[in-house]
């Protein structure tokens, strides 16, 4: 099931042995259900934010297959624990009524200690880089490109809970600093992988480049 289906309780066959097609038609008329049986437009903001968030997870996903054919040291293990958070994230998200459904045990709940885990990774990571003093082009060998590409669409995603702060505060708590944190994770991440590659980092340096041209 991906986050673009939380109405689909299971696919395959029902507890009953029936038969649970991908496809419902419920979503033809341009609505969905959120967890818990709330009908909203496919345009609501905790659409938006959750098919955001599963569109990260996507990215991710994208990375850890091309890191099988391009091995660069990266742990699969640690890139789906990442997959595995947003999947929690997003089930928050799209949950009709969160807090109920944390207390029922519904849904799992996103731990504040993720945060301080990512943000080890990044200073174990930090400490193996070559220190910058400009700006990084996105870009290098194909796992530390689409890394980049998972980064931008994490600052999407966080743009995207943003908006749901001023009816759900406590995002402000786990989930966006989980967001904010992830994407450094993820352009160090990008790094890494360039610098295990033997690519160095492509700067962007616009003034230096300016001094070079006018000597």
């Amino acid at each position: 099931m991906a986050l673009g289906q939380v109405q689909i309780p299971s696919l395959g066959r029902g507890g009953d042995g029936t038969e649970v097609k991908i496809y419902t038609r419920g979503g033809d008329k341009g609505e969905t259900t959120l967890l818990g049986g709330v009908r909203v437009s496919k345009n609501d903001p905790r659409v938006t934010a959750y098919g955001t968030v599963d569109e990260l997870n996507a990215a991710l996903g994208v990375a850890i297959a091309l890191e099988k054919g391009n091995p660069s040291g990266l742990s699969s293990d640690d890139l789906r624990s990442l997959q595995e958070d947003l999947f929690t994230m997003g089930a928050r998200l799209a949950a009709a009524d969160p807090e109920r459904a944390l207390r029922k045990g519904t849904i799992p709940a996103l731990v504040e200690g993720r945060i301080a885990e990512l943000e080890a990774w990044i200073d174990r990571l930090d400490a193996d880089l070559p220190s910058l003093d400009a700006f990084v082009l996105p870009g290098g060998s194909i796992v530390a490109a689409q890394l980049h590409v998972a980064r931008t669409i994490c600052r999407r995603a966080e743009r995207t809970v943003m908006e749901l702060l001023s009816e759900q505060p406590d995002l402000d708590e786990v989930v966006i600093p989980y967001l904010n944190r992830l994407s450094d994770l993820l352009f160090m991440l990008a790094r890494y992988v360039n610098h295990q590659k033997d690519h160095k980092d492509t700067l962007w340096l616009p003034q230096r480049r300016l001094r070079d041209d006018n000597r």
